[in-house]
């Protein structure tokens, strides 16, 4: 329905400059000429006003035919996604309170994802880490899943595993633990 032909990253994000939209594009060039991998990138979600810079850098980068920008999905789209793609991408400078990779797990889609705080804890070893701000590692963590086929079947396996044993409880949990250490940052500015 897309017309994606041939694999593809997914990331589901809003174009918020945190989600780090531009690392996965740099990854995706480095891809193209380091190794000579050519990979589509699914990007979905809706723009919160940096899309227009993503885009400007997909062409400036020269991968803008290998980007599909799809904005907004129904969930029945969204699910059919992730079931087909080489891999979730989910780099954010922020987390680990994000669903993506919880999603990807429960549909056994393999994971990269940012190595933030808190990342271990929530994803174990069910996931490729990264440094969300170096595009030679996360474009490596590709070539990786994409030279290691037991790799990439080990990370399915321990995703679903780790889905089936994270419950709702567990997530509201997490983003508590979230608001709570962020509650002494948030006091200091007044608006």
């Amino acid at each position: 329905e897309y017309s994606i032909v041939n694999e593809y990253l997914f990331y589901p994000a809003q174009f918020w400059a945190h989600k780090n939209h531009v690392n996965i594009l740099l990854a995706l060039k480095i891809l193209a000429e380091d190794y000579g991998l050519k990979l589509n990138l699914v990007f979905v979600g809706s723009d919160q006003g940096n899309q227009q810079h993503v885009r400007s850098m997909a062409r400036e980068l020269g991968v803008y035919d290998s980007v599909h920008f799809l904005g907004f999905l129904p969930r029945e789209h969204v699910i059919a996604l992730y079931t087909a793609a080489f891999a979730l991408i989910y780099v954010s400078f922020f987390g680990p309170e994000n669903l993506p990779p919880l999603e990807a797990f429960a549909l056994g889609c393999p994971v990269i994802a940012s190595n933030v705080n808190g990342a271990e804890e929530q994803l174990g070893d069910a996931v490729l880490l990264v440094d969300p701000c170096n595009p030679q590692q996360i474009a490596k963590s590709i070539v990786q899943l994409r030279e290691n086929r037991e790799l990439r079947l080990d990370l399915i396996e321990k995703g679903r595993l780790r889905a089936s044993k994270y419950t709702n409880e567990d997530y509201i949990q997490d983003l508590l633990n979230v608001i709570d250490e962020f509650a002494p940052i948030r006091r200091n500015w007044g608006v």
